[in-house]
Parts: structure tokens; sequence; C-alpha cells
């Protein structure tokens, strides 16, 4: 196949493949302004759905490190009570320290850290909790993901209810026993 090119008198030039195909191609010197308009929104709207997505990501990331810790957090629990035959106690900051050599990581570093309390039908129930820390774009995000999750994670608040964020706020819970 060969291709044969020749400028034509009008400035367009002619393009032809062994005398099958005649294309005609007119050389133009830049963009027009619309034409760049049009691509830098494009660009922009593309950026924003990257934030976007991003930023649910950050949240459902965050949610489930809440959700990984709280489960560190009773295992550490449990073990607690093998150890001294005893659940950790409410109000009690030595036994918050104490769970933090059980955990592989320092909780009481990045959340305050609770233990609760309370009886129900006459049992006692014992939970262990976090604070979730305030962030500049707020927790917003992070509280509904822990919403559609409260059920399969076992998340609750301190009375032993199933997690609702625009009930219980920043505090999340999860039982000991």
């Amino acid at each position: 196949m060969r291709w044969v090119t020749r400028k034509r008198v009008d400035g367009k030039e002619e393009t032809e493949i062994k005398g099958i195909i005649k294309v005609e191609i007119k050389r133009r010197g830049a963009f027009s302004l619309v034409e760049l308009l049009i691509v830098a929104l494009i660009i922009a709207l593309l950026a924003a759905m990257l934030l976007l997505m991003t930023g649910s990501s950050t949240d459902r990331a965050e949610a489930t490190k809440i959700i990984g810790d709280l489960r560190g957090l009773k295992s550490a629990g449990t073990m607690f009570f093998f150890d001294n035959n005893r659940w950790p106690q409410p109000g009690s900051s030595d036994d918050i320290t104490i769970l933090d050599k059980y955990c592989d990581r320092p909780m009481s570093d990045r959340y305050i850290v609770e233990i609760v309390k309370y009886t129900r039908e006459e049992r006692e129930h014992y939970l262990v909790g976090v604070t979730l820390n305030p962030r500049p774009n707020g927790n917003e995000g992070i509280k509904n993901i822990l919403d559609l999750r409260a059920r399969e994670a076992a998340l609750v608040n301190e009375n032993g209810l199933i997690y609702q964020s625009a009930r219980d706020g920043d505090r999340v819970f999860v039982y000991f026993r």
C-alpha cells in the first residue's frame, strides 16, 4: 500500500491510497476558546467525582477501623476477665489502662474509651465503647456508615440498644458479655 499526498491550490491536502480512497485534510492553527472551555469543564467534573468518591472511601475506612478497634477492645476485655476473674469496671481508669496492654496498639491514645455497666432483666451487662474523635469535616459520613453496619457489627449505645447516630451521637459500644 502506498500513500500519496498532494497539496491543492486552495490550501487543503489530499491523501490517496493507490487511487482507492481520497481524504481531505484541513490544516488548523489552534483550538477555539469554546473547545478549551469544554475540556476544562470535563476535567473539573471528573475531579469533583473523584473527590466525592475519595471522601466516602475515607469515611468507610475510618468506620471499619473503629469497628475493628471495638472488636479488639472486646477481646481485650474477655482476656482481662480470664486473667482477673472479673470484668473491667466502669469509671476505673486503671482497668482501661490495663485493657491497652491486651491490645496490639493503645486505644486510649486514639479514643476516649469508656466501660459501661447496666442491668436488664436482673442481669448485668458490660459494654466497652469509644467516643469518635472530632474531624474538620465532621463525623457524619462515618456515623452514617456505622448506622448501616450497626446490626452486623453488634454496635450498641450505652443502654444496649442498636446504635443509631441520630440518637446516640459520637459514642459507640459493643458488649463484653
